[in-house]
């Protein structure tokens, strides 16, 4: 199977005299400083985002002229040039209010949020989790800021998932939402709100365009009545999953063998298709298959000269279970695709600890799920349930998830059908060794010492292979205090091929409170000051010291 994502939207962080220092990077937005108010006026014209650092009065000038509609408005957010408060002026319903926060959290500065739905802590029906309404009217939202209660309608059944049932509660009154991707469904309730339930089959001949995919599936979801904002993705045979007429919808496009295709029965299969691209079925059999068990078929395939189409709606959302490393606790070493996920997700699940570090960047209403430590299976497989339910999860992992974490047994355990992504994050060993020089500059491994999960038999080889080899050596888990003996008995082994006077590299609570290094050698090693909490890092024969910082050099000087 292939994939090809969307495009993400962006924004801009536009200050009229410097912009604060990093926070463009931190929201993944572009920055100017310095800017015109012609600057200004283009980029609430151009962006879905801007965030203005100036004097309020020069913000109101400039929304004045070019805010149209609350509908249709960015989101506009304005700092003060003290950087004191974070106010958000346009766009508080459509991600607003969470993005303000965010930069608050970053500058330390206060959030002013002023919505009617904020101050009466109810949820605002045009920021429910998943859902995509049309414009809801005032009126509705004031009934449910003053108590009146809301049930949902669900008309086609969907297994829905526990993020929007928890959007119903008791009251008088109730406002009806209504849950359904066919337009019609709307005379049910007072609003009616839409969930990606659609996938979109589509086969094309080699010349079809962009332009004659987008006009067939426009017209196949008005005759038949279904909303296009409830198109999850777009699914193909996959040699079409990069051809310009699907990539330029600018749609997650998923593809399929012609094998997987073949498997899939559906109603009007064709022999000429099976003859030309060995399936007998692109359009139906694509949407089907993309939209997992019991999903059906409620367009059957609508061809053009060109293209054929066919739609089909899943029983359960699509969830996705992202794996977040968070780095080595400091949160100005999140990376911005680390931080992208924990935004986006609806359950954060992790060790209670990991999940403390990331407190000032948890949005309202997103669920917390925190683990002991040791309960690395149930982390997991609570990670998993939420996500085939049709949940946003992330599970998060300090360091890089796949260096003695959680990455291996999330893919042991994954089942079928659940989209997984793996966000990498700077591990303990980089970001030691960064706090001290580079000692792992040069050709490195890393070994784990403890043998509740690999025998110690494996690990003492592992050890002895790697200082044999010359290789600088990052030791995981060194000691803890059932596990007293492996660390000595690690280091006598390296001693047997290293120099007594190596540099030892200990790093404790590495980007956390409390952190400490210390530098010293094979000989002079204290076991005692090392917990599960520190890494040891071992010199090769050539590390060396320069200017105070400890290194592994390669050899720069002599190359040619």
């Amino acid at each position: 199977m292939t994939t090809s994502q969307p495009r993400d939207s962006d924004g801009v962080v536009i200050a009229l005299a410097r912009a604060p220092h990093g926070l463009g990077g931190y929201l993944g937005f572009r920055s100017t400083s310095f800017a015109k108010f012609d600057d200004l006026i283009e980029a609430l014209t151009e962006y879905p985002a801007v965030i203005v650092v100036a004097a309020y009065p020069i913000v109101v000038r400039a929304l004045a002229k070019t805010l149209t509609s609350k509908y249709d408005d960015p989101t506009v957010i304005a700092i003060d040039e003290g950087g004191s408060f974070v106010t958000v002026l346009a766009g508080a319903h459509h991600g607003g209010e969470q993005l303000a926060v965010r930069i608050a959290n970053f500058l330390g500065a206060t959030p002013i949020l002023t919505t009617a739905s904020r101050v009466s802590d109810r949820i605002a029906l045009d920021q429910a989790p998943l859902i995509k309404l049309d414009r809801v009217k005032a009126e509705l939202q004031a009934r449910l800021n003053h108590g009146v209660g809301l049930t949902i309608v669900n008309p086609t059944m969907l297994a829905l998932p526990q993020s929007v049932l928890a959007l119903e509660h008791q009251g008088p009154d109730p406002v009806k939402l209504v849950i359904s991707d066919r337009v019609c469904d709307q005379e049910l309730g007072d609003a009616r709100g839409v969930l990606p339930t659609l996938t979109v089959g589509v086969g094309c001949s080699s010349d079809a365009s962009c332009d004659e995919v987008r006009e067939l599936i426009a017209t196949t979801l008005e005759e038949t009545g279904l909303d296009p904002a409830a198109v999850d993705r777009v699914a193909t045979i996959e040699r079409r999953v990069h051809h310009r007429a699907l990539s330029d919808l600018h749609q997650e496009i998923v593809g399929f063998t012609p094998e997987q295709l073949d498997t899939v029965p559906i109603p009007t299969p064709s022999e000429v298709v099976h003859h030309s691209v060995g399936t007998r079925s692109v359009a139906e059999a694509a949407a089907l298959l993309a939209s997992g068990d019991k999903a059906e078929l409620v367009v059957a395939k609508v061809k053009s000269q060109k293209v054929t189409v066919a739609v089909a709606r899943r029983n359960r959302l699509r969830g996705s279970l992202t794996v977040v490393g968070i780095g080595p606790g400091s949160l100005d070493l999140l990376t911005l695709r680390a931080l992208g996920a924990l935004r986006s997700a609806q359950y954060l699940v992790g060790f209670k600890r990991y999940l403390e570090l990331l407190e000032p960047v948890i949005e309202r209403g997103q669920v917390v799920k925190p683990y002991a430590i040791g309960q690395e299976t149930e982390r997991v497989l609570e990670s998993i349930s939420l996500a085939s339910d049709g949940n946003r999860v992330a599970l998060v992992t300090s360091g890089d998830p796949a260096v003695y974490a959680m990455a291996q047994l999330v893919i042991e355990r994954l089942p079928t059908n659940l989209d997984v992504r793996i966000v990498p994050g700077v591990t303990a060993a980089y970001a030691a060794s960064a706090a001290t020089g580079a000692i792992v500059g040069h050709d490195h491994v890393m070994i784990s010492l403890s043998d509740l999960l690999t025998p110690w038999s494996a690990i003492e080889a592992r050890v002895e292979a790697a200082a044999q080899a010359d290789f600088v050596i990052a030791l995981y888990n060194p000691r803890s205090k059932q596990r007293t003996w492996q660390l000595e008995k690690a280091l006598a082994i390296i001693g047997q091929y290293r120099r007594s006077t190596t540099p030892v590299l200990i790093a404790s609570r590495v980007e956390r409170p409390g952190a400490s290094t210390s530098i010293t050698t094979l000989e002079e090693f204290d076991i005692e000051v090392v917990d599960m909490e520190t890494i040891v890092i071992v010199g090769a024969s050539t590390t060396a010291f320069n200017q105070g910082y400890l290194y592994t050099p390669r050899g720069y000087q002599g190359a040619r």
